[in-house]
């Protein structure tokens, strides 16, 4: 039996208490106060630790980082198309892109000095403002307009639709001397739906709208419309002609295309014609036969009547017949009975 402390074996006075009891036990209860001892100050640390950690995290979220935003940009008409994730300009057509701009990180005003498109064939379409650079107010939106020429020599070939980046640059001054502060930059898929860019030669665009305006007659008038033999037929080699225009069309024959639909539009409309002086016809004869028959009708009509009236007429005359047969007996009865009477004569 040993009488020891805590205090006896190095430990601060009042972690363990005297115990009566073996030399073993008492040095296990004091071992295992001064384990726990140390890890609750290693829980503490490490809890500061993460407490710091977390407040610098919640002030990187809440300070905003200084930054301009390239809103949603519009291509403009007069463009041919724009779905199918394409938009069509013509050759030599005026070609030109909105692009808004919001100053979100500068207070005291954004200096946009250029505005880009960068095309995936290597060129740039630059609106240049570095002899008037555009100023953009603390948190105000403002729309730049991007203007070129449809070229069908740089864009390379129709069948490749163009990707593009679209730049905005910003600088440190509206006059003087100035120097990029930065550059902002939207793809052309940052938005849905999104379009790649594309240009068609005038023949092709040419045969493009023909195309399209043939569509519109067949969609209109179609061909079991028509009821004239020489307006179907019409018919039927215009959408030969048109079909011809699509095989054409697809094998990159722009200008045999145009041909094939402008004589299929030709005999669409000399169809309609043929078919609308028909229509005409028979309904200016149906009319005839229609007052035709009314005439006949009304020629029937008074015959009846005629012979309506002549019968009543007879019957007038039937009647002015027998009241004067009836006037004649009454004139034979008044002579009979006034009529006077012979006497007898003596010799």
């Amino acid at each position: 039996m040993h009488d020891l402390t805590c205090k006896n074996r190095g430990f601060k006075p009042g972690v363990c208490k005297r115990e009566n009891v073996n030399y073993w036990f008492i040095s296990y209860i004091c071992k295992r106060e001064e384990t726990d001892a140390k890890g609750s100050k290693m829980k503490k640390s490490a809890l500061i630790l993460f407490s710091i950690s977390l407040c610098a995290l919640i002030s990187m979220l809440t300070i905003s980082p200084v930054r301009a935003d390239i809103e949603r940009f519009t291509w403009l008409p007069p463009y041919m198309q724009k779905d199918d994730g394409v938009v069509v300009f013509k050759d030599g057509s005026a070609v030109n892109l909105i692009v808004p701009v919001n100053n979100d990180g500068y207070p005291n005003g954004m200096n946009v000095s250029k505005v880009v498109i960068n095309f995936d064939w290597g060129q740039n379409k630059t609106l240049n403002l570095l002899d008037d650079i555009e100023q953009i107010e603390w948190q105000e939106t403002k729309l730049f307009t991007v203007s070129f020429t449809a070229s069908a020599t740089e864009a390379v070939s129709s069948d490749w639709a163009h990707e593009y980046m679209i730049y905005v640059e910003h600088v440190n001054a509206t006059t003087g001397p100035v120097e990029i502060v930065d550059t902002w930059s939207r793809s052309w898929e940052s938005f849905w739906p999104s379009y790649r860019f594309v240009v068609f030669p005038a023949d092709q665009a040419n045969a493009h709208d023909l195309s399209e305006e043939y569509e519109a007659y067949a969609n209109a008038y179609p061909a079991w419309d028509f009821g004239n033999t020489n307006a179907s037929q019409l018919v039927g080699q215009a959408s030969i002609k048109a079909s011809l225009g699509d095989m054409y069309y697809s094998r990159g024959d722009y200008a045999l295309a145009e041909t094939q639909y402008e004589t299929a539009l030709e005999l669409y409309t000399k169809a309609l014609a043929a078919e609308m002086e028909w229509q005409t016809r028979v309904e200016e004869a149906e009319l005839e036969i229609a007052l035709t028959e009314a005439e006949a009708n009304m020629a029937i009509a008074d015959a009846m009547l005629k012979q309506a009236d002549a019968a009543v007429n007879q019957s007038y005359a039937w009647i002015l017949f027998g009241l004067g047969f009836v006037f004649i007996g009454i004139a034979a009865i008044v002579y009979a009975f006034r009529k006077p009477k012979a006497g007898y004569q003596v010799a």
